[in-house]
This record gives C-alpha cells, structure tokens and sequence, in this order.
C-alpha cells in the first residue's frame, strides 16, 4: 500500500484511551488522519490533539462530530433509547466509511469502542484486528502486532484487505506537549432514528451484580495445589472468618473444587482488591493477568521455584494445610 488513510473513532468526545504512537511506525508525509467522534464535536478538546508533528508530514487532519443540535437518536420509548443509540452511531459511521474511504480505522481499549468496532467490521463484512498493541510497515506491506497464547508470545499478522478495523489494547495515549494549529472540524448530524427493523422484540433486564471477588478489599484464591475440594472448602471457611471471599484458578475450578463464576484470571474476573492470598496458585500468566491489578499478593506454596513467587511482595512456602491452619488460629484469636 502506498499513503495510510486513518481514522481514529472516539466513542466519547473526551476519550483519550488511544494510541497515537500506534501509527508512528507507520505515518508518512501524505497520509491523511481523522477524528470520528459519534457525540458533540464541540466537547472534543483540541489541545488535547498531538498537533505539533502532525500538520506538518500530514497536512490533510480532520475532525467529524455529530452536529451540536443533532441527537444520537430519538423515540419515544426511554428503554429502547440505548438501543436506537448505538445504532445510530454504527450508521453515522458506515456513512463515513462510504465517503472518506480509510485504510485503518482504529477504536479505543474500551467497553464501547471494542463494541463499535467489532459491529462496524461486521456490518462492512471487513476484517477486525482486537486488542492490536503495534502497527509494523515493511516497505508497502503492513502489520498488526497482538499477543497470543496467553500474552507470551507476539504474533505480526499482515493485513492485506483493506479496510480494517482495529481495537487498540488498553494504554494510554502519548501526545505531544507543543503548540499547532487547529484542525478545520466538520459537523454532521447523526440523524433521528426509531427502533431498528431487526429486532423483534425486547425487554430490560436487571444489571448482574458485581461478584465479591471484583470488589473486595481482600481476596483469597485457591489453587490445584491444595489438592483436594475439601481443602477448598477449608480454606474458604477461613477466608470467610476475615470477610474475604474466596476465587479460584481456572485449574482448580475445572476440577469441581469451584464455580465457573469464581475463577480469577484472563478468561475470568479481574480483581483489583488491596491484598490477594493466592495459596497453592502456580503463578500461570492467564491468573496472574486477573490479578494484575492487585495492590499486594502474598502467595503460599511449598514449591520455591514456583512462577507466582516472581510477583509476590510476600512468599511463603508452605503447605496448604498448614497455612489454613494458622489463618484458623489467627482468626480465633481475633
């Protein structure tokens, strides 16, 4: 390919979750870049744009927005009005798509731009790239780095259908800090619209309240390395005596010592509690990424050469069964 026609799509005007050093490697005096806000053009912040490399090497750098007196969309029906929301956004776009024709366009590491993103490739019936962390440009060829196989390895699959659609894995945007001159910005109204033709039917449902083990202050969570569902049950007890709820790796849980619902890591909860007590936990990159957030990990496990020793801030190695029992007696003490 030869210039790089970008489109970043903004689900909310003050949205900074993008990466602008996504598209360095791949940026070229010509290229063109735009702004695609789906809300009102007028919240977006220009100071926040990285203006200072930018009009220079690509001098064609647009803003779209939905028209300050237009809507995302109307009806007389409150419940449906998210519905027709949404759907109004993913037309706005498609339209946009038809006419300025972008080579990338790139949605942010959030809840609705992976939505929108995965939506709008469908309805193109274009490729999508998720949770994309690098743009790699070998001459007119073009990459979209990912991780797989559990965030250990990084694959660099080139993309040679264009359009594509890219979600940008979550990390802040960097912008440069100097002055530039504002982009000329562009309305356009989103237009009215009622409740779409494809669905049937509806109803509101009651949001799923939040599990225990994604608010908590303190966690437990039990691993293959207890050895038993018996010894789970102990060590939830225990936990249940200091207020704690109790999750499980993926390994454990599979061997019926815990509900689907309760396990920890990449294909389950993320947890962001101030301390977590993982004991007999290995360590595997697939927990450790649910507990990533975690202010301090005390972790307990007999094997010194186990993986989850290389992020505790506190190991003990131990047995299971002797940790429980002094958590017994500590409890009892209180």
């Amino acid at each position: 390919m030869g210039t790089v026609d970008i489109a970043f799509v903004l689900p909310h005007p003050s949205e900074s979750a993008l990466l602008w050093d996504l598209i360095s490697p791949v940026k070229e005096a010509g290229d063109r870049v735009e702004f695609w806000l789906p809300g009102p053009v007028s919240e977006f912040r220009t100071d926040l744009c990285p203006l200072t490399c930018s009009p220079a090497r690509i001098p064609d750098m647009v803003i779209y927005g939905v028209a300050a007196s237009g809507e995302y969309a109307h009806t007389d029906d409150a419940d449906v009005w998210d519905v027709c929301c949404h759907e109004s956004r993913i037309r706005w776009l498609e339209t946009l798509c038809t006419e300025r024709r972008p080579s990338l366009i790139l949605f942010p590491a959030s809840l609705a731009g992976h939505e929108l993103g995965v939506r709008l490739a469908a309805r193109l019936k274009r490729g999508c790239f998720p949770e994309t962390i690098a743009l790699l440009r070998e001459g007119k060829r073009l990459f979209a780095r990912k991780r797989v196989c559990g965030s250990n390895l990084d694959w660099d699959a080139e993309i040679e259908d264009y359009p594509v659609v890219l979600t940008i894995a979550g990390k802040k945007m960097s912008w440069d800090d100097g002055e530039g001159e504002t982009p000329p910005m562009e309305s356009r109204p989103m237009g009215h619209l009622s409740l779409p033709r494809w669905i049937l039917d509806y109803e509101r449902s009651e949001a799923f309240p939040a599990n225990l083990l994604e608010t908590a202050p303190l966690i437990f969570a039990a691993g293959r390395g207890l050895g038993s569902r018996s010894a789970c049950e102990r060590l939830r007890r225990a936990a249940g005596l200091f207020g704690a709820p109790l999750g499980f790796s993926r390994a454990a849980a599979l061997n019926g010592w815990g509900g689907i619902s309760e396990i920890i890591g990449q294909s389950g909860l993320r947890c962001g509690a101030e301390l977590c007590v993982a004991v007999g936990v290995s360590g595997a990159a697939a927990f450790m990424a649910g507990i990533d957030s975690v202010s301090t990990l005390i972790a307990v496990n007999p094997d010194r050469n186990a993986p989850i020793f290389r992020y505790a801030d506190l190991g003990i190695t131990t047995g299971a069964e002797e940790f429980i029992a002094a958590l017994e007696v500590e409890a009892g003490g209180a």
